[in-house]
């Protein structure tokens, strides 16, 4: 005689799916300068050349490094937003 397994009629699968957004590289992220605190925009398509970054309010100017747009990418993806690599 074999064993019938049978399933609780509470359990279910859950069939939905995770949605991701895919964002354009010409998406501006904001980013505000270290020394006073001033928000600009800049596209990722700028961010991913890892420019030096200069603030238009104070003028003060710093390199953007590879850490800081990897930290920006991992964040975006772990929300759901995915970057397109060429604008």
């Amino acid at each position: 005689m074999a064993l019938l397994q049978t399933v609780p009629a509470s359990s279910h699968v859950d069939n939905q799916a995770n949605i991701a957004t895919i964002l354009p590289a010409n998406t501006p992220m904001p980013l505000c300068c270290d020394a006073c605190d001033h928000e600009q925009t800049y596209t990722m398509t700028h961010l991913r050349q890892l420019p030096t970054i200069v603030c238009d309010e104070c003028g003060d100017a710093r390199p953007f490094s590879a850490f800081e747009l990897n930290i920006i990418e991992n964040t975006l993806n772990t929300m759901g937003y995915f970057l397109q690599k060429r604008a």
